[in-house]
């Protein structure tokens, strides 16, 4: 067993690092555990390895279903700006894009360099290759055991992420460790993925990429929608507004509920809107083959999918299909429903939903009610964002919280 540390840190990913970084900050000696070979393995692949780290616009409603009473203090604590001006003055600079704020670079390396760098500034000790096993509480100290060694600790934080991209060691081991300790979990499940669709016709358009909307109807009731541009695949749909809409779904087929989703590819307009777009085209294009009539509107593998689904022959004139014809292929563009069979696995899951309850900790703080001097920060939390940054602020502000208060109590 090792001497006591200050404060001891399972995880070195984003929240772990920066809660280490902020409890060194603030005078307490840290080891950090990990049980990877290095740290920061998982911020290597985010936002495609440009590492898109806040966004200019935050609030507690890019979260999804959060308590705005538990989310706003630590976003407070450190915010967008605060993010934006720490790294600044610790070197990095940052650029926008759309409202994305990324290092100048556009290389998720110099996000993970400053946090080693700050980290060995301030004697944070990394330990590597060891996953944590157990954690008891033993005399006022916390025994953490570890595949290889056991270390005491005054304080803990928990930050081992959740089960999203397993490969960088995100394997779950948090919530057993949390459960062990007494913590309500709430189901995690894969969230900012794909959608699997049963439509017997996305082999036809698959690697088209379109502007569009995507709803999502849970027993008949729209729960979700955004816009972007949709990626649409062999198995069904893929892209930003299908990452966005996900978590409800995914949560909605674990539960065991009829998933429906709705496909618009004229983003903004309503059925009868969708007609009169048509319309006039057709009134333009009427000698043109029904192959044709989408030219410079739609994708042709998607415009042929269009065409057949509304049971048209590619050969023949469009003007033999009349105002009904029109109609058809107005109600298909504005609002093409089929059924959600499936979803990307943990692998292909940028986050997760669910994990340790909100009430489990104190707001602000992040101390576990059941076990003071426990904290807890980053993805392992029943936090989740949208895509644009929002995960990766809450795991530098919850980290930083969490790191605060433990090193300061």
């Amino acid at each position: 067993m090792s001497h006591p540390y200050d404060v001891l840190v399972i995880g070195g990913g984003v929240s772990g690092m920066m809660a280490a970084i902020t409890a060194a900050e603030n005078g307490a000696e840290v080891v950090i555990l990990e049980g990877n070979d290095r740290v920061g393995k998982k911020i290597l692949s985010t936002g495609n390895g440009r590492c898109n780290f806040t966004n200019e616009q935050l609030g507690v409603e890019n979260y999804y279903d959060a308590d705005p009473a538990f989310v706003k203090p630590v976003l407070d604590q450190f915010s967008n700006r605060d993010l934006i001006n720490w790294l600044q003055s610790i070197g990095v600079d940052s650029k926008v894009q759309s409202g994305r704020v990324y290092p100048a670079n556009e290389q998720a390396t110099a996000i993970l360099d400053i946090l080693r760098l700050q980290m060995n500034r301030r004697f944070v000790r990394a330990e590597t290759f060891k996953k944590v096993r157990s954690i008891r509480k033993n005399d006022g100290l916390f025994e953490v055991s570890s595949v290889n060694g056991e270390f005491a600790a005054k304080k803990v934080v928990l930050a081992c992420g959740s089960k999203a991209a397993p490969h960088t060691g995100s394997d779950g081991s948090g919530y057993l460790l949390a459960e062990k300790l007494g913590m309500k979990v709430k189901k995690p499940l894969p969230a900012l993925t794909n959608l699997r669709l049963n439509a017997p016709y996305s082999q036809e358009w698959d690697g088209v990429r379109v502007d569009g909307t995507i709803t999502i109807l849970v027993d008949g009731r729209e729960v979700a929608s955004d816009t972007g541009q949709l990626q649409l695949t062999d198995y069904g749909v893929s892209g930003i507004p299908t990452f966005q809409v996900s978590r409800y779904a995914i949560r909605a087929l674990d539960e065991g509920k009829e998933v429906q989703a709705i496909l618009s590819f004229l983003p903004g307009m309503d059925e009868e809107q969708a007609f009169d777009c048509l319309m006039a085209r057709y009134e333009r294009v009427k000698e043109y083959l029904a192959r044709d009539f989408f030219i410079g509107l739609l994708p042709k593998k998607l415009a042929a999918v269009l065409i057949k689904q509304a049971g048209f022959r590619h050969s023949k004139p469009i003007r033999y299909i009349g105002e009904d014809g029109v109609r058809k292929l107005a109600k298909l563009m504005s609002g093409m429903k089929t059924d959600v069979r499936g979803h990307g696995n943990f692998k292909q899951a940028q986050v997760c939903s669910g994990g340790v309850l909100t009430s489990e900790l104190v707001p602000g703080t992040l101390e576990s009610r059941k076990n003071p001097g426990l904290y807890l920060a980053g993805e392992l939390i029943d936090v989740d964002g949208m895509c644009g940054g929002y995960n990766l602020q809450w795991a530098f502000s919850s980290g930083a919280a969490a790191g605060k208060a433990a090193a300061g109590r």
